[in-house]
């Protein structure tokens, strides 16, 4: 094929949008030497960020088209760069297949050129109010060649990453015990948990009032009891914030009476 025929047929991969899925045969990213995928997740709930990493190792490579793909009900795409560098190359970001969007990824070289190292980096939102699950991101290589030479065919790679909100554990109220500060109120902390809210009452199945809203920690001093009254404690755990915040169930009531309170009562 005429070397600018082929740029050109090259460069326009990555413009295409599929209709139908290209077909592919699924492998673990470590056994399709030279190309791997390497998945990053940071953050939680809705602060999840997901990096997606496609390297090379050392390679002579003319040209190839690349596509990473991610299911779009689950993630948001943030960003994309591209790393080892070629004399043409095309993104596009509005690459669909089916039922998958993506970045797709064409570039061209001169002439063979020996390269290793991050081919593309692309980096994803988790869409808030989302359950825990599990989402697959494909890297659907076309082609990477070495002038007529196929370096990797035609083929799918694909990660599997958890997103989205673990479920919240029911609280348990370890402790409730009296103190020269009041009462400290002591439950087992959930690392799912971004907070939790604090609830008190004077009656068991009586009206429950917020008290406190915490976070980092897994206990709370409540100084604004009186002497000689009984008191119930609840709390409830929360991810998120604003409209987004989801709440656990209430953990059991527990009480304690108050005796003396800044050594004062008796």
């Amino acid at each position: 094929m005429n070397k600018n025929l082929k740029r050109a047929v090259v460069l326009g991969m990555a413009a295409i949008t599929l209709l139908t899925g290209v077909p592919a045969t699924p492998v673990l990213a470590a056994e399709k030497t030279p190309v791997h995928t390497s998945v990053q997740s940071t953050g939680k709930g809705d602060s999840q960020k997901i990096t997606v990493k496609v390297t090379l190792d050392k390679t002579t490579v003319t040209d190839g088209r690349v596509a990473v793909e991610y299911d779009p009900s689950v993630l948001e795409l943030k960003s994309d760069s591209e790393g080892i560098k070629f004399s043409d190359v095309d993104v596009n970001k509005s690459y669909v297949d089916g039922d998958s969007k993506g970045v797709a990824y064409a570039f061209v070289g001169d002439a063979p050129k020996a390269v290793s190292g991050t081919l593309m980096t692309v980096q994803f939102a988790v869409k808030a109010g989302l359950d825990a699950q599990e989402t697959k991101i494909g890297t659907k290589v076309y082609g990477i060649n070495n002038e007529d030479e196929a370096v990797v065919e035609e083929t799918l790679l694909e990660d599997a990453v958890e997103v989205g909100r673990p479920q919240l554990k029911k609280p348990t109220i370890n402790s409730v015990s009296q103190t020269l500060l009041g009462v400290y109120v002591k439950w087992t902390k959930d690392a799912n948990a971004d907070g939790y809210v604090v609830y008190r009452s004077t009656s068991k199945n009586g009206k429950y009032t917020k008290i406190a809203t915490v976070s980092g920690l897994s206990s709370y001093y409540d100084i604004l009891v009186s002497n000689n009254k009984t008191y119930y404690y609840k709390v409830v755990s929360y991810q998120g914030s604003g409209k987004n915040r989801v709440y656990s169930e209430e953990s059991a009531p527990v009480s304690i009476k108050v005796k003396k309170f800044f050594g004062l009562f008796s």
